[in-house]
């Protein structure tokens, strides 16, 4: 079918930016792929019945070893690509997540790397322009999320 227009597939998937403070500043989860020349966040698509919450906090587990909870819904992202003859338009929706636990270890399956960026390096580290644009929503939500009493709801040491 020669000048026949063809359909996107639509595809869906679910990601997180892990957040943890260290001294007052905001790093973030990224990983490494295309050995280790692009940069992002974790996503993948959800399984059988699983949510894209549930769906966010796995991929992060399994593609960085770490342990998150959702804060909010960061946003959604869309972008297209070719998988063999096939057009791919893909949503990816984007969970603020506050770090629970866990070690950084890459899933070498899947990412060549896995490492804590300081959230202004992250967004200059970020290989694609939807994910920087994620990642500048960060520093406000995260204000936003934790409020004047800190992360988890904790008292801050000079609020005395």
């Amino acid at each position: 079918m020669n000048g026949s227009k063809r359909q996107a597939v639509q595809a869906h998937s679910a990601g997180g930016v892990v957040v943890r403070e260290d001294g007052g500043t905001i790093q973030v989860a990224m990983i490494a792929t295309r050995g280790r020349s692009r940069w992002g966040l974790p996503k993948g698509a959800p399984n059988d019945e699983e949510t894209t919450e549930q769906a966010a906090l796995r991929e992060v587990l399994e593609e960085t070893g770490l342990r998150g909870e959702i804060v909010a819904l960061l946003d959604r992202i869309e972008y297209f690509f070719r998988a063999n003859d096939k057009l791919i338009r893909k949503e990816v929706d984007f969970y603020l997540m506050r770090y629970t636990g866990g070690e950084m270890q890459p899933q070498l399956s899947e990412v060549d790397d896995c490492a804590w960026v300081e959230l202004g390096e992250a967004i200059t580290r970020a290989s694609f322009e939807s994910e920087k644009r994620i990642l500048s929503m960060v520093g406000a939500a995260w204000a936003e999320a934790t409020g004047p009493q800190g992360p988890a709801g904790t008292a801050s040491p000079s609020a005395g």
